[in-house]
């Protein structure tokens, strides 16, 4: 199956900027009634980003682009009918993502599944985070496709668990535009779950397809069924590499995932009559802390924890990875023309976040904070703080990070919940 023809790319680049589809899905919720496309959208905006970045002509990555949604239709199959590839069917691999999910998640054309009721006119038909409500919103909603997350429990650069996203869904992001699914079945969410880690893990394998195309495997067809045998196994070994370094990140984050332990001393929430003096003081040593030079957390989220510090504007990795990555200002409008073009949305810098405020995106206990300061915030500025084993070093000990939890939570408010979506049936 060839579901994009080599004449026919820049024809569909100008069918996607019309938002043109062939599935329709009724209005409810985060839904709407514009037609979603029936094909995974090919990745335009990573292709024309890598050859602005490495000097190449203009166009010179179709065929790569071509080769790519052949060998991605043969192994992950089509949008009316995802599948998984024999490497993700392996023991290895075999609790990452479930088939049946996948059927579920997306449905029929006639019966729409769960994905496409509730979630891709924001996230998009690839997972590419534009979606036709996506232009509206600050912060847009998540492309999955660079297999970065958030909100996780797992380290920075670690691939979250799958019940990282189980927790997003169930809890919605507050302060934005992401709803709580509270209305949907255990087996609903965990098709979702599985139908987000599928989008980003075709997506970050179509990049780096792309992106080994135009590097490593420059001059070389990336995907040829009419090449002879030895030649094509050849490229097959290529690519299912490629899949297994990605995959192998997916299931590796369970193991990335640490505890620590609760300070000697009471965190808000767990005060007492006999402790609540201990409190006080950690919350004293956490606002010090706060406005220190040694956390910094003032620079952005201000001294009042407003959010108005005074940073210059920055923008998250997404933005990035388009623009300032290949030396291209996010501001520089003109020049982002031909980026825009193949799908890149009008870049917003970031906004810090009003701690007094109280949306904790990430969730609100002691533990989420801990490692929201931590590990810092993947995909955005928000950076790692700068953990030390003893007072001698710079930085901070473990304690500092406890007393900065106490802090936060004794100022922020608490916000009302997401809205909750509405799930309608189509049938």
């Amino acid at each position: 199956m060839n579901p994009i023809g080599k004449a026919s790319i820049r024809s569909h680049i100008a069918i996607l900027m019309l938002g043109a589809g062939t599935l329709l899905v009724s209005q409810s919720g985060c839904r709407d009634q514009t037609p979603v496309a029936s094909h995974y959208e090919p990745n335009y905006l990573f292709a024309k980003a890598t050859e602005i970045g490495l000097s190449k002509e203009e166009g010179e990555l179709e065929p790569t682009i071509q080769d790519s949604q052949n060998l991605l239709v043969e192994w992950f199959g089509t949008m009316e009918d995802p599948k998984l590839p024999s490497l993700l069917k392996e023991d290895d691999y075999s609790d990452l993502i479930s088939e049946a999910n996948l059927k579920i998640a997306v449905g029929t054309p006639k019966e729409p599944g769960i994905y496409i009721q509730q979630c891709v006119s924001c996230h998009g038909s690839s997972g590419q985070g534009r979606g036709t409500n996506a232009a509206s919103q600050d912060p847009y909603p998540r492309d999955f496709r660079m297999g970065i997350f958030k909100f996780k429990s797992s380290p920075r650069t670690a691939r979250p668990v799958k019940e990282d996203i189980e927790k997003v869904l169930r809890n919605g992001l507050s302060g934005s535009q992401m709803p709580l699914f509270n209305k949907l079945s255990d087996q609903e969410i965990q098709a979702l779950v599985d139908y987000v880690v599928f989008l980003s893990l075709r997506g970050e394998f179509e990049r780096r397809l792309i992106q080994l195309s135009a590097t490593e495997w420059e001059g070389e067809r990336l995907y040829d069924p009419s090449a002879e045998k030895s030649v094509l196994e050849g490229q097959l070994s290529n690519a299912s590499d490629a899949l297994t370094e990605i995959a192998d990140r997916w299931v590796r984050s369970a193991d990335a995932v640490e505890d620590f332990p609760r300070p000697s001393f009471p965190l808000v929430g767990t005060e007492t009559d006999e402790n609540k003096e201990e409190l006080i003081s950690s919350i004293e040593k956490g606002k010090v802390l706060f406005v220190s030079e040694i956390a910094s957390c003032s620079k952005c989220h201000g001294v009042n924890a407003d959010g108005k510090g005074n940073q210059l504007p920055d923008y998250d990795d997404w933005t990035k990875d388009w623009t300032s990555k290949i030396g291209i200002q996010p501001t520089d409008s003109q020049s982002l023309l031909p980026l825009m073009a193949r799908g890149g949305m009008k870049p917003l810098p970031l906004k810090p976040r009003s701690i007094i405020e109280g949306h904790f995106r990430g969730g609100r206990t002691p533990e989420d904070l801990y490692r929201r300061i931590r590990y810092g915030i993947a995909g955005s500025p928000m950076p790692a703080a700068a953990v030390v084993e003893s007072r001698d070093e710079p930085g901070l000990i473990d304690e500092d990070l406890w007393h900065l939890v106490n802090y936060v939570l004794s100022i922020a408010n608490v916000p009302p919940p997401p809205m909750e979506t509405k799930v309608v049936s189509t049938q």
